[in-house]
């Protein structure tokens, strides 16, 4: 008996190593793959892979092949006439039937929002576009699409300017950083460079209008502007961490308004932000929301958008209907409170220096507070009259209570002439 114990004692002995091992390795190899899942990512063509169906892939690299052939060109675009409208006419694709059976009109808008999306510097090209079926010989017909472009870059020459410009300013942001930085450091001082160099246009955010610069990379890389709508923050971002080899893509959704009148309230893509994918996962990046107007006109940079999972940007609801396969962002490893340590010690740490001061004066405005401060300042000369008034009538008082003690003069007299102590 005692043999057979001490044999299945050995057994165990032998056995356990190897199963703690392989406990090991399985581990390894589910870390393994979960990194590998992220270092696949392509975000360049993010929008394309999420396409499940050949028809939109097909499309979607028709109309890539010839909008970069368009973008690279100083082709000026052609005028045309709809009606009392007109547009300028970037090129045409003609897509064949069998594709647009499959995609129709508004997998087209589908394919067209992800060639945006995927290329934010294509700053001349509308989301909009026109189509009607076109003979061909033999019988058959396709999908004659035509691609708008802005009218600020209908000319050639001044969007080839505009191109150039925009390379140089991303080639001096890529410059100005240590090729050998992780990829959390390059996000974080571009994320901070941008919002220096340029100035949140909140009106033309509110009311969805405003020139077509500002919602492109042209309102941030351009001198002349230097101002921009989130759109145009989210593209030129894009724009540079795609240069930077950084996982980044570009969502367009809705904004919940935090005041209770209106907090259940969104406006249909309104706002535009980035997802950047690191180490562990995705990170919600907001660089207009980091950059708020003030009212004294201060430039302020605050990180209340940087590196957030989507559970702490609930305001943020992507159109998943508008740009399809957004991930949700759970990463937490470089969080802003995770990384500022290192960051100090890299000596690349930026404060935020939206003080109280600031936050109060926008967010009631500079009348409100002026006229608050002299309420305030009434309220305390008020206060010191009161007290000063008390006071007095305190001292009268005490002067009124006062016992007076009548003397009389012959005694004081008599007092006066004794002679002096000897």
């Amino acid at each position: 008996m005692r043999k057979k114990l001490l044999l299945f004692l050995m057994t165990i002995i032998l056995v356990l190593p190897n199963m703690t091992v392989l406990a090991a390795d399985n581990t390894t190899d589910d870390t393994t793959e979960e990194t590998n899942v992220y270092a696949d990512i392509d975000t360049t063509k993010y929008y394309y892979n999420r396409f499940d169906n050949d028809a939109y892939k097909n499309v979607y690299n028709q109309l890539q092949e010839a909008a970069n052939a368009y973008h690279e060109s100083n082709q000026n675009a052609e005028y045309r006439e709809s009606g009392e409208t007109h547009y300028y006419k970037a090129f045409t694709i003609n897509v064949t039937s069998k594709n647009w059976e499959v995609i129709g009109a508004s997998g087209m808008q589908s394919v067209v929002n992800a060639v945006l999306a995927d290329n934010p510097m294509y700053f001349w090209m509308s989301p909009d576009f026109k189509y009607n079926a076109k003979s061909l010989d033999g019988g058959s017909v396709c999908y004659e699409v035509q691609i708008i472009c802005y009218d600020d870059y209908a000319n050639g020459n001044t969007r080839e300017i505009v191109r150039n410009n925009a390379n140089i300013v991303i080639s001096n942001y890529a410059d100005n950083l240590d090729k050998d930085l992780p990829d959390y450091q390059k996000e974080y001082l571009i994320h901070n460079a941008i919002i220096d160099d340029t100035y949140f246009d909140t009106e033309s955010e509110a009311s969805h209008s405003g020139d077509s610069w500002c919602y492109s990379v042209d309102g941030v890389f351009n001198s002349k502007h230097k101002s921009a709508t989130s759109f145009g923050y989210a593209k030129a971002f894009k724009a540079v961490m795609d240069y930077l080899g950084v996982k980044c893509i570009y969502v367009e959704g809705n904004v919940t308004s935090s005041s209770e009148e209106d907090k259940d309230s969104e406006t249909y893509n309104s706002h535009a932000w980035n997802m950047v994918c690191l180490d562990d996962g995705w990170y919600i990046v907001d660089l207009a929301y980091d950059d708020p107007e003030t009212t004294s006109g201060k430039n302020v940079l605050i990180y209340d958008y940087f590196n957030i999972t989507s559970e702490q940007a609930k305001n943020l609801t992507p159109a998943s209907d508008w740009l399809p396969g957004i991930p949700t962002c759970k990463g937490t490893m470089h969080s802003i409170n995770s990384i500022q340590s290192t960051l100090e010690q890299e000596n690349i740490w930026q404060e935020d220096n939206y003080n109280l001061f600031d936050k109060i004066l926008d967010r009631y405005g500079l009348s409100v507070v002026l006229i608050s401060i002299g309420v305030i300042l009434l309220l305390i000369i008020t206060l010191i009259k009161h007290i000063h008034k008390r006071r007095r009538k305190r001292r009268i008082e005490k002067i009124k209570n006062t016992k007076t003690i009548a003397i009389d003069q012959s005694e004081l007299d008599n007092e006066l002439r004794r002679p002096p102590l000897s």
